[in-house]
């Protein structure tokens, strides 16, 4: 009897705390707000106050009001699922026709007229997180000051801020803000990225107005949850220096990923690794971490996007980059300030920098990225 009772007993404490799982980031002091569209989470390192002041002071400014003409739902793309329940993708020849119909836009809207900007109210909200634990009391005085000013500072006190523990970070940010906030879309970005938060704003919000208004023709399927970035689908696994992988064995390459200068993911996909993060492999890189844990989904929407420059080096400059990561401070303010390709000067025409290609979902992972963009 009393073994069937303990058994009984022991089964409902199980049960219980699957349900409710602890929170594993710690972070119990944030204030919720119901109504956000955009949540932009930046991992920064605890020294590297002045990239923050940096990002503050340029590109997220550039939030409210949007002051553009909204991006036609006609140019916005749904993706449909086929016989087989999968989400089909946009092939090469889709996607340039995409970044054509793109860069007329942009030519069409560089001054638009007032009466031609929709007034709207979109909410967005950032934060740069930051871990606290056994940090020095010098360097969380100075924290603590910053947070003061700017209260935009997600402590992060169960983690020790080292490179080691990026993917963890990224796990304890996203445990926090699903626990805390109400937000349709998560922009990951590192404190050394640019962002035309002004234009990538406007299609996401067209984006979601066109999926609300075409919920009803996905019928029983679910819904697609964006994965939004540059996508790689051939990068070796690492085994040597601060990337080296001993434990990633699922494949002879990394599973295809978004590259981690900047990405966006819906509400649904940061709910899932939120709530299942006692139960994820962290992998040293939190991009690669990512794309693995969502490899299994038929409902992701893996939008590959050649606007995404967030590579761990940056590629040739061009207009219609949306997301440009390894900017320092300068070149923050010289491309808030409408300069472009400052960063091009010197030695510029000896540096091999990367080349930028369409995704064919359609091909092996490892011949995925043969089509250069012109």
């Amino acid at each position: 009897m009393f073994a069937f009772f303990f058994g009984s007993f022991l089964t409902t404490l199980l049960t219980s705390v699957d349900k409710c799982p602890a929170h594993k980031s710690g972070v119990t002091k944030l204030e919720p707000h119901p109504e956000l569209f955009l949540m932009i989470l930046v991992l920064s390192a605890p020294q590297y106050e002045e990239k923050r002041l940096s990002l503050r002071n340029t590109w997220l400014r550039l939030g409210q009001p949007l002051g553009l003409p909204y991006y036609p739902e006609d140019f916005i793309y749904l993706p449909t699922y086929n016989k087989r329940g999968h989400l089909e993708r946009e092939g090469p020849s889709e996607q340039a026709n995409r970044l054509r119909v793109y860069v007329d836009w942009l030519d069409s809207v560089q001054s638009p007229k007032s009466s031609d900007v929709p007034k709207r109210n979109i909410k967005i909200k950032h934060f740069f997180a930051i871990g606290t634990l056994g940090i020095h009391p010098n360097l969380r005085a100075n924290l603590d000051k910053e947070q003061a000013q700017f209260q935009d500072l997600l402590f992060l006190p169960r983690l020790v801020d080292v490179y080691a523990n990026l993917t963890e970070k990224l796990l304890h940010s996203i445990d926090a803000l699903i626990h805390h906030y109400n937000f349709t879309y998560l922009l990951k970005v590192d404190d050394d990225t640019y962002v035309k938060l002004d234009y990538l704003l406007n299609e996401l919000v067209s984006y979601d107005r066109k999926l609300i208004r075409k919920a009803r023709d996905y019928r029983g399927d679910p819904l697609p949850a964006l994965y939004w970035g540059y996508f790689n689908g051939r990068a070796n696994i690492k085994t040597k220096g601060q990337w080296s992988e001993s434990n990633y064995y699922l494949a002879q390459r990394y599973i295809t990923y978004a590259l981690g200068g900047g990405y966006v993911l819906g509400r649904m996909l940061c709910e899932f690794i939120g709530n299942n993060s006692h139960h994820l492999s962290s992998y040293v890189s939190e991009d690669i971490s990512v794309g693995t844990w969502l490899a299994a989904f038929r409902h992701v929407y893996r939008r590959h996007d050649p606007r995404f420059d967030t590579g761990y080096m940056s590629r040739k400059c061009r207009a219609h980059h949306l997301v440009l990561h390894k900017r320092n401070e300068t070149l923050m303010r010289d491309l808030y300030n409408g300069k472009l390709c400052t960063f091009e000067a010197g030695n510029e025409i000896y540096l091999k920098r990367p080349t930028e290609y369409y995704y064919d979902w359609r091909k092996t992972a490892d011949k995925c990225c043969d089509n250069l963009v012109a």
